[in-house]
């Protein structure tokens, strides 16, 4: 006997449900900042990602943190293209801005 077991519509799933829960409790961006940090490299490459010192969400904010005056001037131009690639990277659009300290 096979049963087909439908979800009703007021029914979410799990991750559905997890998504929920990590934005009610805000816990959702410090998961997300530790994703970045982790992937950073695969994000920005290894020459950012090696004078990168922090990344920090705040909001629809990236901040990046770099020990570097002539890659924080060359990050300036590229902030564009890091928020796209951030986003991509995370499938979705989280990133609005990105300020390079």
């Amino acid at each position: 006997m096979s049963r087909s077991y439908k979800r009703k519509n007021n029914q979410e799933s799990l991750g559905e449900a997890i998504n929920r829960m990590l934005r009610v409790y805000r816990l959702k961006s410090g998961l997300t900042e530790t994703i970045l940090k982790s992937d950073w490299e695969k994000i920005v490459g290894s020459l950012i990602a090696a004078h990168t010192t922090d990344i920090l969400i705040r909001g629809k904010k990236l901040i990046i943190k770099v020990n570097s005056a002539a890659l924080k001037h060359e990050l300036h131009y590229q902030r564009e293209d890091i928020a796209r690639n951030v986003n991509d990277h995370l499938k979705e659009e989280l990133v609005e801005e990105v300020l390079v300290q």
